[in-house]
């Protein structure tokens, strides 16, 4: 009769390590594939929706997974957190401009007779909005995850 296994926490840690590295290879495949699809290969939507959907899937699981573990979690340093808001933010402008340049090109490309104030007004419009969004759920999530760290240690 053989008895339970006993691993080691370091092959364990090691094995966890390669399935996230799996799983991020995974999802920039899909991305790589949904950028060109979408953009390259200009695909109707019904040919790369379940490329979308897969990718959404996996990234939404992991984050609420992680959110509701707790596993995001604000520095406890202040000079760390004051480095983790610039980074935030700043990662939060990088994600606006690549969401403003895509919209843009794409309404210029989509449109026939171009109005270029109206079509860039709109887009810095839409850029405020996105960026207010992305910033306010960024933190949402990362302050929900420290609510429930604080959850688990209580209990």
């Amino acid at each position: 009769m053989k008895g339970p296994k006993i691993k080691d926490e370091r092959i364990i840690t090691e094995i966890q390590k390669f399935s996230t590295h799996g799983l991020l290879i995974v999802l920039v495949g899909f991305m790589i594939s949904l950028l060109v699809k979408v953009f390259i290969l200009e695909w109707d939507i019904k040919y790369w929706v379940d490329t979308f959907g897969i990718m959404l899937l996996g990234c939404l699981y992991v984050t609420v997974r992680c959110v509701k573990d707790g596993i995001y979690l604000l520095p406890s340093k202040e000079g760390e957190l004051r480095r983790f808001k610039k980074i935030h933010l700043i990662s939060g402008v990088i994600s606006t401009i690549i969401w403003a340049t895509l919209t843009f090109l794409l309404d210029f490309r989509e449109a026939g007779e171009v109005d270029i104030r109206k079509n860039i007004s709109s887009t810095l419009v839409g850029a405020v909005v996105f960026f207010i969004g992305i910033t306010w759920a960024m933190w949402y999530i990362i302050n929900k995850s420290n609510k429930n760290a604080d959850k688990n240690i209580e209990s």
